[in-house]
């Protein structure tokens, strides 16, 4: 049986012989199946020098770190070969993407990286590098390995794509291949910028602060870190680029104005090259400008405060107050241990008697509906330390598809007067916000959720009265595709949204939904008890303070650093609720009859209820048949209206549809199990007969 934590190379192709792998090994002149282990074999070979794109750091890191030194240069992907000068100096002037690569490596990487023993180098000029070489040491012997296959999980996995190469053990093409990695090597630098490199696993770098950035790039051009030697023509197809690649068009615009900005052509050689240090900090105002991935429209509308999460320390900072004589760019810490007992018990209370708010002034007396608000504190609560949970779960699985299981958004349902924006502005008030939340119309520009998604700001963006249409829209900075993209792709540290929207026109497709973690609150405040409820509320919010939160934050940070449990896979919110537990206990305070004890699944429980409603009333509609399908005649309940249609297929699960074109087909066992028909529809044999 084959180990399934072990990279097989070959893997279906060792059980079928006569088709050729699509790795193909060739040790000394033989062709021969070899698994990582034996080609990266720690046993024999204790350093690793490599030239190779890598897709996956984590990947790469987690399968070479056994080696005591590393040296990577990194090369360029396959499909960027062609004209992709421009693609290699864009990533050096990147400084933010830079820290942010360094910053979501292993805390054990860092380190490694920090001491020099791991290395991590790139052209130093963006010049492309294209070579695949693999260089292993030891006092057993050397190996050299050349050939087409990056080091990439889809080079050399089972990923349908054909590969070559060539291993060699203890042979003069060696030091050939030495050669050829020295003389590449000297005409790399450091990815890591020499400043972040040398403190930030000491203090944290707030890469929010376009200052930050500006200081850093600017310090890699004095010390000649970055060389930049572009041609007119060159220019001219970063030009053109930005027109052709609709895709990539922000980032290459941007990368074009810092060209232009930071660099003039030199009159003998008819290049571009940088501006003297001195120029360049004269132009500092313009630069910041440039190097910050935020735009201006998207800078202004964020009124979150800045949480900045340290990775080596497990912590989160904050900026200081504007200080005369202080530089702007300086962090104070954030997360405190709260030793005053009375003090958490003071916020502890507040949170129950918000809670219990939605038992006085409300239309039925619904204990779910109270767990429903206290799950969004704990999401709220665990936001800063999302992304963290979905990086670990990929580390932990070796697969960057899991990273989707832990949901970056939060959507919290309700209908008008179910108390949704009432919760948001508390939420606000125990993560210490100065601005409640924001407004969905005033963030709704063009990619400007995508903005802040992209900054390293972890405090979440707390927005109020998503429209129903952004989870349907096709744009590619909206619905679908957004949550798709952030869940799926967005690595390292990056905020959650927590959002509310109305209940009646919510739906979202299975690629959605899935992806998103939905609370339905089904209640509503009554009418005649409005201003009492509200000076109720206002009180609350006049005590609240983040006390609770910023020890919150230090409990959980604790828990990482000493390797504990900090969420499960069945259960993304486990630990919230056990350090919750913690605190009622430390308090001398019973747990609430309310305190949620695991996630909800609202957005498949209110589809159970809609379709078991459906067949109730209308089960002459639903045609079962012999070959375990079920036609359902939805236009029976259904309006000719497309979009009701819509509606009621979204909450389907997508595993049940066997078509969804001009006819609805189900799939009639496990539609069944949907609407749990065995208890709510099927006869007894008494009532069967006498019914």
């Amino acid at each position: 049986m084959i180990d399934q934590g072990q990279l097989n190379l070959f893997g279906e192709d060792d059980i079928k012989p006569e088709k050729s792998p699509y790795l193909q090994v060739i040790l000394n002149g033989s062709v021969k199946k070899m698994s990582m282990d034996e080609l990266f074999d720690t046993e024999i070979y204790s350093e690793l020098k490599v030239v190779s794109f890598v897709a996956s750091h984590k990947f790469f890191f987690k399968t070479a770190k056994r080696f005591k030194t590393i040296q990577l240069i990194l090369g360029i992907e396959d499909g960027h070969v062609a004209g992709n000068f421009a693609k290699g100096l864009e990533s050096l002037l990147d400084i933010e993407s830079r820290i942010n690569y360094f910053q979501s490596l292993p805390k054990d990487i860092q380190q490694e990286i920090q001491n020099n023993q791991f290395q991590i180098r790139y052209s130093k000029k963006g010049t492309p590098i294209h070579s695949k070489i693999y260089l292993l040491t030891g006092p057993k012997g050397n190996r050299v390995m050349i050939g087409s296959a990056n080091f990439t999980e889809t080079a050399l996995g089972n990923q349908k794509q054909y590969e070559e190469l060539l291993v060699f053990d203890n042979h003069e093409l060696f030091e050939i291949y030495k050669n050829r990695f020295e003389d590449i090597y000297s005409e790399t630098v450091d990815f890591i910028p020499e400043k972040v490199k040398s403190k930030i696993l000491l203090e944290p770098v707030n890469i929010a602060d376009p200052e930050v950035l500006m200081d850093i790039l600017l310090d890699e051009v004095e010390n000649k870190r970055i060389m930049v030697e572009l041609t007119e023509t060159q220019v001219e197809e970063i030009h053109e680029a930005t027109g052709k690649m609709e895709s990539q068009k922000e980032e290459l615009t941007q990368f074009k104005q810092v060209i232009e900005v930071m660099t003039k052509v030199n009159k003998k050689s008819k290049s571009r090259e940088f501006l003297p240090i001195k120029t360049l900090r004269t132009k500092a105002v313009t630069i910041k400008s440039k190097v910050s991935k935020m735009n201006k429209k998207s800078a202004d509308a964020d009124h979150r405060q800045q949480l900045i999460y340290h990775t080596a320390s497990q912590t989160l900072y904050t900026p200081l107050s504007d200080i005369e004589g202080e530089e702007k760019s300086l962090l104070s810490p954030f997360t405190q241990k709260i030793e005053n007992t009375e003090s958490l018990k003071k916020q502890l209370e507040l949170i129950n008697k918000f809670i219990d708010s939605y038992h006085l002034f409300t239309v039925q007396n619904d204990t779910k509906v109270q767990s429903r608000i206290a799950e969004a504190i704990l999401y709220a609560f665990v936001s800063a330390h999302i992304w963290k949970m979905r990086d670990h779960y990929v580390n932990e699985e070796g697969r960057e598809n899991v990273r989707r299981y832990i949901p970056p958004f939060l959507i919290i349902a309700g209908r008008s007067m179910s108390g949704k924006t009432s919760a948001l502005e508390f939420i606000s008030m125990l993560l210490g916000n100065t601005n409640p939340y924001m407004s969905f119309e005033k963030i709704s520009g063009k990619n400007m959720l995508n903005d802040f998604f992209h900054s390293s700001n972890v405090s979440p963006l707390l927005v109020d009265e998503i429209d129903a249409k952004f989870f349907r829209s096709a744009a590619a900075d909206k619905g679908e595709r957004l949550i798709k993209d952030i869940t799926n792709n967005l690595t390292g540290a990056h905020p959650v949204l927590i959002g509310t929207t109305n209940a009646t026109g919510f739906d979202a497709n299975a690629q959605s939904s899935s992806r998103l973690y939905y609370l339905q609150i089904n209640n509503t405040f009554q009418n005649q008890k409005l201003m009492e409820s509200s000076t109720y509320l206002s009180n609350l919010m006049n005590e609240t303070s983040p006390a609770l939160y910023k020890d919150f934050t230090y409990r959980i940070g604790e828990k990482i650093k000493n390797g504990e449990e900090f969420y499960s896979t069945d259960d993304f919110l486990s630990g919230a609720r056990e350090i919750f537990k913690e605190y009622y206990k430390e308090c001398g305070m019973p747990l609430p009859v309310w305190f949620p004890q695991e996630k909800f699944n609202d957005y498949q429980e209110r589809g159970q209820r809609l379709w078991r409603e459906l067949y109730t009333s209308h089960s002459d509609s639903f045609d079962f048949r012999k070959e375990n399908t079920v036609l359902v005649h939805i236009d029976n309940f259904a309006t000719q209206n497309r979009r009701d249609r819509e509606i009621l297929v979204n909450y389907l699960p997508p595993e049940c549809i066997n078509e969804d074109s001009s006819v609805l087909l189900l799939n009639q066992k496990l539609f069944k199990e949907y609407i749990e028909y065995d208890k709510y529809f099927k006869k007894s044999v008494f009532k069967r007969m006498f019914g």
